[in-house]
């Protein structure tokens, strides 16, 4: 047998990994084998959610989290007080239920296992059988994650870009202190990291200075840096998984703007029509995601460093914090100092050749149906909604606009809206697939022991991310069906024409990993 590319010498946890007996490896084999056949079986009967003509329902109305689902004890994030009744799968919910009782019955976590093979490929093998694979094809290694890992290159491209920001003291970091405080299970090293980037300006790229972790301070070439390394690509996929996709996207912007849509603008209104292929199904997803990932022992307990209760903790922390700027990439880029800085950034790039053309769908469709400036600042229903929206999203979201609203600011809204439930949900979700399964340069947990990740732990991995990319409504539906009249149907068409536009064009340059594609959009978040 060759060896492994990826062992570099003796593996120093060897000797010290847990050795499970053979009745633990028995039971470990049955519980992986029936996990396993769930999560295939949820793959496989999960079918696209068609996009019905909005109709009346009841009001939905604002309540705690933690009212809805007692055992989660998070005090400030506001859900939905119900499921509206064109978005209920009564099937689907039950068997969410069934699945976080079985939780507790029977679940997919065993203390006491080894860790998984020091060679990614063989751990991924293992884990990633060919029930899964019969299904959804396995992921790719990216380019940037080969030996040497390259950080300043991963900074710009890949599903991490928009955490880098100006350093107070010169060029630039990823800030992800706060993630001290923050519970963490036994044995496990803190995420609060700090890593500070140069700029070389010849060559327009970003380099990797300094790190700042509990391991003190680490600099490229000494002995601790690639252990800093992985710690911070720990802590800023924990966030990205936790925090900026269900916790902002999902829950602080997404849930609200479905609410306000609902209860605002009545099915007949033109701007229900524009967000309606956005919006359905939101509540849900929301509820389902919420019951099999928030509950105690559910997969961000169970998956990543923190506790239930330091998880509840980081999810009321950063709802509050939540700031409506990062829906616009343009202006999130702006405000972290992105624009012209002196080093390619082919990510953002790649996010604004979206967003472009969801303005101008919007842009074109607000024109269709308001002939001023004036006509839109007058119409009651949008006024209404954007009351609605601001009021339940932490901190608001007014600030995305200026004092005097225009056609071409509203436009600008609604394009970012858009935006938020494709391109960035995407990428925050399933554009993971080719990252974090790497648990090698990426892990989810950095045991202080040096050990990889327990079978269990890194099987749930595999199985959360694998049930993010079941087949869903795709963008480049014609939702031409929904317009109004012969008009709105038309700008509907336009979009899913420029949106094919955009594919060709992306396809003509360099494939990665990390690039979003019209093709791969999802028209809304429902899970």
């Amino acid at each position: 047998m060759q060896p492994s590319p990826w062992i570099t010498g003796d593996d120093p946890f060897c000797d010290r990994a847990p050795r499970a007996g053979l009745l633990d490896r028995s039971i470990w084999a049955v519980r992986k084998r029936f996990w396993n056949a769930l999560a295939t079986f949820k793959f496989r009967h999960n079918k696209p959610v068609g996009v019905p003509v909005p109709r009346r329902d009841r009001r939905l109305d604002p309540v705690i989290l933690a009212e809805q689902f007692p055992g989660i004890p998070v005090s400030n994030i506001l859900v939905a007080d119900r499921v509206p009744a064109d978005e209920a799968l009564p099937l689907v919910d039950g068997f969410y239920w069934l699945q976080v009782m079985l939780y507790r019955l029977f679940p997919p976590m065993q203390r006491g296992l080894p860790p998984i093979d020091a060679d990614p490929q063989r751990a991924l093998d293992e884990a990633y059988t060919l029930a899964h694979r019969r299904l959804f094809p396995a992921p790719r290694l990216p380019e940037e994650y080969r030996r040497p890992v390259d950080l300043g290159h991963i900074a710009v491209a890949g599903p991490y870009a928009f955490y880098l920001d100006r350093a107070p003291e010169g060029g630039f970091q990823w800030d992800l202190r706060k993630l001290a405080r923050y519970e963490h299970h036994a044995g496990l090293r803190s995420l609060g990291v700090r890593v500070l980037f140069g700029v070389d300006a010849c060559a327009r790229r970003l380099r990797p200075t300094r790190i700042e972790c509990e391991l003190g301070v680490s600099v490229p070439g000494d002995e601790r840096w690639e252990l800093a390394q992985k710690m911070a690509l720990c802590a800023v996929t924990t966030h990205l998984s936790l925090v900026r996709h269900f916790n902002w996207i999902h829950l602080a912007a997404g849930g609200p703007l479905a609410m306000a849509t609902r209860n605002h603008l009545p099915p007949d209104h033109p701007l229900r029509r524009l967000l309606w292929p956005h919006v359905f199904h939101t509540q849900f997803s929301n509820r389902i995601v919420t019951l099999g990932q928030m509950a105690k022992g559910g997969d961000f307990e169970t998956i990543f460093s923190f506790t239930h209760r330091g998880m509840c903790q980081l999810y009321e922390e950063a709802y509050a914090d939540y700031d409506a700027i990062v829906i616009d990439p343009a202006r999130e880029a702006e405000r972290r100092g992105l624009l012209d800085a002196g080093f390619d950034t082919p990510t953002l790039a790649n996010r604004l050749a979206h967003f472009e053309v969801m303005c101008r769908h919007a842009e074109r469709y607000l024109r269709v149906y308001y002939g001023s400036d004036r006509q839109l600042q007058e119409d009651v229903g949008f006024q209404a909604w954007l009351d609605a929206w601001d009021r339940l999203v932490p901190n608001g979201v007014r600030k995305l606009l200026p004092e005097e609203i225009t056609l071409d600011s509203a436009a600008r809204l609604f394009g970012a809206i858009i935006y938020l439930v494709t391109v960035e949900h995407e990428a925050v979700g399933t554009g993971l697939w080719d990252y974090q399964m790497w648990t090698h340069v990426q892990p989810v947990r950095i045991y202080r022991n040096g050990q990889r990740e327990p079978l269990d732990v890194y099987q749930r991995l595999v199985n959360a991310n694998y049930n993010l990319n079941v087949h869903r409504t795709q963008l480049l539906t014609d939702f031409s069906y929904l317009a109004l009249d012969q008009r709105g149907a038309e700008v509907f068409q336009q979009f899913r024409a420029d949106l094919l536009a955009l594919q060709s064009r992306l396809e003509k340059e360099p494939p990665a990993r990390w690039k979003v594609y019209p093709t791969l959009l999802e028209a809304n978040i429902n899970a």
